[in-house]
């Protein structure tokens, strides 16, 4: 078989030359491999420079890339081999200034909130600082002994643990009332069906009339209204002592309706409930309308006496017997729904709010309750706690640290009243950060923050970038394969 020479990107072949077919091409390369000792590549049919060119057309190879080509003509063979390096030139670009975007907007990039550096500052971590209309304080031995705890109500304001006294008989009551003479043959004695005499008489069961009185046969009306039971029976002796037979009376009260308290509140089943003689305490008087429909860590009972209400957590007054004090007629007790709860965000288990577990609730607990510091987000120099003190308070506290008193009209002044913006901040990756936490008390309506580690931003860029160029690259070889199939 006749030898020419290949050409480099110069051959040309008769214009439409068939390409060769399978056979003759595997023979054609079996003689030049032969000849130049070139070995097959990517499972392609290997032809080098200055193999077998037939007069149909050229095939040409590259050695330079490792990766050996045969095509039906040396121009498109040459075509091939010069568009490679650019294809490889433009994605190397396209790869590099893909990269330089993801890594240069990370700011961009999703995040639970912002860094332990926003928060700080490029000054001393250790320091009090007034940052931007809040004030920063690394939590220390000094911040644990100013810390107050949050004011507690108390039910003793208004109302007291011993028993009241008897406030009588009221309008509305029902009142039972039995009459005995000392003899048969008086006003109230009978005979029964065997014979037998009876000196005694139960009258029927009288409310009490708006003017205070009820109705004594043989005595007329009788005043009950506001005098206690045994009052109201030396009354009646009197008043039957010169028609009846040395009388004697029993007084007491059916239904105490003037000595009701009332129970409401979307926690509990309202309800009107008399007060016993023997008195009744608030934790009684809950339980006997049915207890609290709510959790008790959700719910608070308030107590209204005379104009005055005081509201505290349902799991106070359990928890605190010198709380459970006795309930005068005219109370209101009313239980809601209203929970204490702090928020918890950033790099914690999960975001939430939850309930404080009482009063008494520390920073380590609160994280508890959210399954602690995420593992692998979490940055554990970074765990702040959010909430506003009183502003003349931290001003005694901190002043000539953090501020420093100036004329009203300096420019950036500002005038601290009311309540401001206190940010905690914990290390807990110190030893004394994890016993700071321990003792530091939560308040209802705080937020606790953790903040995300700084290598974050670094792997949400690399696993974006990852996301947009394994698709590409996986398409890219698609398109190469499918090309190659249908250049066949």
């Amino acid at each position: 078989m006749p030898q020419s020479p290949v050409l480099r990107g110069s051959a040309r072949c008769p214009k439409g030359a068939p390409p060769p077919s399978r056979q003759r091409r595997k023979a054609l390369d079996a003689e030049a491999v032969r000849g130049s000792g070139v070995s097959r590549a990517f499972g392609r049919e290997v032809v080098c420079l200055g193999s077998f060119a037939p007069a149909g057309g050229i095939w040409m190879g590259s050695t330079a890339t490792g990766r050996n080509e045969t095509c039906g003509t040396a121009a498109a063979c040459g075509a091939d081999r010069r568009g490679e390096p650019q294809r490889r030139r433009v994605a190397g670009v396209a790869l590099s200034a893909l990269m330089a975007g993801l890594l240069s907007g990370c700011a961009a990039l999703p995040a639970a909130g912002p860094t332990a550096g926003a928060f700080v500052g490029n000054v001393d971590e250790t320091a009090v600082q007034w940052r931007d209309g809040y004030l920063l304080v690394p939590v220390d031995p000094t911040v644990l002994a100013y810390q107050q705890e949050e004011p507690r109500p108390t039910f003793r304001a208004i109302a007291s643990r011993s028993l009241p006294s008897d406030t009588g008989i009221g309008v509305g009551d029902v009142v039972d009332v039995t009459l005995f003479e000392a003899g048969v043959g008086g006003l109230f004695s009978s005979l029964n069906a065997g014979g037998q005499g009876s000196s005694s008489v139960h009258l029927p069961a009288q409310q009490v009339a708006r003017d205070g009185s009820i109705t004594i046969p043989y005595a007329g009306r009788v005043q009950v209204a506001g005098s206690t039971a045994s009052t109201v029976e030396k009354r009646i002796v009197a008043a039957l002592r010169d028609r009846a037979i040395e009388p004697q009376a029993v007084v007491s009260v059916a239904q105490g309706n003037s000595t009701a308290v009332t129970v409401t509140g979307d926690a509990v089943t309202g309800a009107s409930v008399p007060i016993p003689t023997s008195g009744l305490k608030l934790l009684d008087l809950i339980a006997r309308v049915g207890g609290p429909k709510t959790p008790i860590y959700e719910t608070a009972v308030s107590l209204t006496r005379s104009g005055r209400t005081v509201q505290m957590p349902f799991s106070e007054l359990v928890n605190n017997p010198e709380e459970d004090v006795y309930v005068r007629p005219g109370d209101v007790v009313l239980l809601t729904r209203q929970p204490r709860t702090y928020v918890a965000l950033g790099a914690t288990g999960k975001s939430d709010q939850l309930p404080l577990q009482g009063y008494e609730m520390s920073l380590a607990e609160a994280l508890a309750q959210v399954g602690g510091l995420n593992p692998t987000l979490a940055n554990p120099m970074g765990v702040f706690v959010l909430r506003r003190e009183p502003g003349p308070e931290m001003l005694a506290r901190y002043e000539g640290a953090a501020f420093e008193r100036t004329a009203p009209g300096e420019p950036g002044a500002t005038r601290l009243s009311g309540d401001v913006p206190v940010i905690y901040r914990f290390n807990l990756r110190e030893p004394s950060g994890l016993i700071y936490a321990q003792d530091f008390r939560i308040h209802s309506g705080d937020m606790i923050y953790v903040a995300t580690a700084p290598y974050v931003p670094v792997k949400q860029a690399v696993d974006a970038l990852s996301g947009v160029v394994t698709p590409t690259l996986s398409a890219v070889s698609t398109v190469s394969i499918l090309s190659d199939r249908l250049a066949k």
